[in-house]
């Protein structure tokens, strides 16, 4: 770190801090369409329901607000937002397993997996896989499925520091891709939050992040090498999220595919619908997850180029 790290690590943390929340509350609100302000009026703006705010939003916020406050006390923005990168996606495991306790925020059905009902006895009832409610249901604990994620990308962040250490900002961003990525699948999981339509709008926010992480970096592919040919990535990652969508308004009106199928088939599809469509939008979202990987890789190759 060149000057003033402590400075840099205070103005940083209470910026994002600040920004984070109010993001929290604005995307939430142009997820919602506004309907909130039909419903409270202004008081919309301040209401502090934990459904009421977005994690992503709060997250960018986060990010945002730590950057400003490192550029404003004159810090090296990309070596901090490497060195935030544990610390990052420990907070985002602190942060989704406390939703384990804010009533159903960061719960889910077991049968969205395509599990049987799981009661007293079963083998997946057990905390912290799975909540008991007061009435005795057990419900998924999707909470602690996107903690484990964030562990995992932290371990990552921890083993990788080294080998990125000569492009900053590189690990930083491929911990965002990784757990952006996971969000993408777990988040199709959750009873609570803002859904239009079909799709959970934290699940497009996560994929709208990667389409853009892929695109700014075939632009940077782009300018050395000339051709179409970078833009692969985006319009790859494009079909693989057509492909996610499409999956989601299948298990959502599941009648139109199933109608063409033979009856046999149709029978079996019907049984296993949850199981065979969380299936597909996993391996969709695991090569949304590849593709862009793949991309920012090409763009910002490690121990190349230092602008990344």
């Amino acid at each position: 770190m060149k000057s003033r790290p402590v400075a840099s690590w205070i103005a940083g943390t209470a910026l994002g801090l600040v920004l984070g929340v109010l993001l929290a509350k604005a995307m939430y609100l142009l997820a919602a369409l506004g309907n909130p302000f039909a419903l409270y009026g202004w008081h919309a703006l301040i209401r502090t329901i934990p459904t009421e705010f977005s994690f992503f939003g709060g997250a960018l916020g986060f990010v945002l607000g730590f950057r400003a406050g490192v550029k404003l006390t004159g810090g090296p923005v990309r070596e901090f937002l490497d060195a935030l990168s544990l610390p990052f996606c420990l907070l985002i495991a602190l942060l989704r397993f406390g939703t384990l306790f804010l009533d159903a925020v960061g719960l889910g059905e077991f049968r969205r997996l395509g599990l049987p009902y799981v009661e007293d006895g079963s083998p997946l009832a057990f905390f912290p896989l799975g909540i008991q409610d007061k009435w005795g249901d057990w419900w998924l604990a999707v909470g602690f499925l996107e903690a484990l994620v964030a562990l995992g990308c932290a371990v990552y962040a921890l083993i990788r520091r080294k080998a990125y250490a000569h492009t900053p900002s590189l690990l930083f961003l491929r911990c965002c891709v990784i757990l952006c990525t996971g969000q993408v699948v777990l988040e199709f999981l959750h009873n609570a939050g803002t859904v239009s339509y079909f799709v959970h709008t934290e699940q497009a926010f996560a994929a709208l992040f990667l389409l853009v992480t892929t695109i700014i970096a075939a632009r940077r592919i782009g300018k050395r090498n000339a051709g179409i040919a970078p833009w692969k990535y985006p319009a790859l990652l494009l079909v693989f999220a057509a492909v996610n969508g499409l999956v989601q308004f299948w298990m959502d009106k599941p009648y139109w595919v199933l109608s063409l199928l033979p009856e046999a088939a149709g029978n079996w599809l019907s049984g296993h619908l949850n199981l065979v469509g969380f299936m597909l939008l996993f391996l969709s979202a695991l090569a949304m997850g590849a593709t862009a990987l793949r991309a920012v890789s090409r763009a910002y190759p490690a121990g190349g180029d230092q602008q990344a």
